[in-house]
């Protein structure tokens, strides 16, 4: 099996090398041989496009990397390459609030309300914790900021809660009964902690979680408008997203920056890697509050407590695949998806990074499943 299907540019091994500072024996390897030959089928049929690496405490396990960052001029993915990873943001967004929580800043259960003075009467037993989980029975106001924003984030969130009439910000449940998905919510908890700390959001992430992190390559996308109208951000290095399907490309137009708390952040397969291991070694949450942040299930749609293989935490999605348990957050479908799951019974994560906004995830956490699932009792 090869682990590495693209030839690496300059400095790329030795920067893959540093990551596995002890290399695990064969027997003790999963087999990814059917992994791979399922991303060779997708990568040769259009369907796949971008890095997709298992790693255990450092060790890069297995890696494919294959198709374009930007077909027009031929620029081919590498294992530098950044993606807009959307909605895997929400864990750096909950990761932040925790921080600021462990500090005495913010606290879980405190009304959104003591640190937004402009939040609606009606908002009154809407917690932090209400908004991490998607139980703030808030309705989704995504739409409503989109259409104010015209110069940068907290300018259209106090738009929105200035603005709007009673009836459209009136909760559609009681807090904390069902599980409704709110990108809003998570603008409201990244609008909350740049109040508290007094800065803007995107500053604040980075320095309580990229930085500490060794997230060195990923950022927060910037605003830009032209004519006060939302434009696309592009630079180099970051892949072109694209939707359609395969031989009937069509390139993404997507504004990630109104998105800050919930779907901001750009970021490569190092970047990710090192926000495992931070996570794992205790330099961005205290043990007690990452368990407490993997605390899952919590209430679905009917009320009734999720039981099986998923559930919503603070932030983050536990779920499973092939009977291996997995802890992490996917975001995406406009021109990019990613996905960054971490195995805490194997020890090991894996990260998926493609500007193709039609790839299925599914099918290839399944697959990495199923290669730990095989090995014997004591093999990972």
């Amino acid at each position: 099996m090869t682990l590495i299907k693209h030839s690496l540019p300059a400095g790329a091994l030795a920067s893959l090398l540093l990551l596995s500072p002890l290399a695990a024996s064969a027997a003790e390897r999963p087999d990814f041989a059917p992994l791979e030959a399922q991303l060779v089928t997708a990568c040769e049929a259009g369907e796949f496009s971008g890095v997709l690496a298992v790693a255990r405490r450092g060790e890069m396990l297995f890696q494919h990397v294959c198709g374009q960052a930007d077909p027009v001029n031929g620029v081919v993915n590498t294992p530098e390459t950044r993606f807009k990873i959307f909605s895997t943001s929400k864990y750096l967004t909950a990761i932040a609030i925790l921080r600021l929580c462990e500090n005495g800043e913010m606290d879980l259960d405190a009304p959104i309300g003591r640190y937004l003075a402009d939040a609606p009467a009606s908002w009154a037993g809407v917690t932090v914790r209400n908004l991490l989980n998607h139980t703030s029975g808030l309705p989704d106001l995504t739409e409503a900021m989109l259409a104010r924003f015209s110069v940068d984030h907290p300018t259209a969130m106090k738009a929105v809660l200035n603005d709007l009439p009673e009836d459209e910000t009136r909760p559609l449940e009681a807090p904390g009964e069902n599980f409704r998905y709110n990108n809003f919510g998570f603008e409201l908890l990244a609008h909350a902690a740049a109040a508290t700390r007094g800065e803007p959001f995107d500053r604040l992430l980075d320095e309580l979680v990229l930085k500490p992190a060794g997230m060195t390559t990923a950022s927060v996308e910037a605003p830009n408008l032209v004519a006060g109208h939302p434009v696309a951000v592009q630079e180099e290095g970051l892949a072109i997203g694209y939707n359609g399907a395969p031989g009937a490309l069509t390139q993404a137009e997507n504004w990630a920056f109104i998105q800050l708390g919930a779907g901001a952040v750009r970021a490569s397969l190092a970047d990710m890697l090192a926000l495992d291991r931070a996570l794992d070694e205790g330099r961005l949450l205290k043990p007690e509050s990452l368990a407490e942040m993997r605390a899952a299930p919590v209430v679905s749609r009917d009320g009734k407590a999720v039981v099986g293989p998923r559930g919503y935490g603070l932030g983050v999605v536990v779920s499973s695949a092939a009977g291996q348990a997995m802890i992490g957050h996917s975001g995406g479908t406009n021109g990019y998806i990613a996905d960054f799951e971490q195995l805490p019974d194997q020890d090991a994560v894996l990260v998926i990074l493609t500007n193709r906004g039609f790839t299925r995830l599914q099918p290839l956490r399944e697959q990495v499943g199923r290669a730990f699932t095989a090995v014997p009792t004591g093999g990972a």
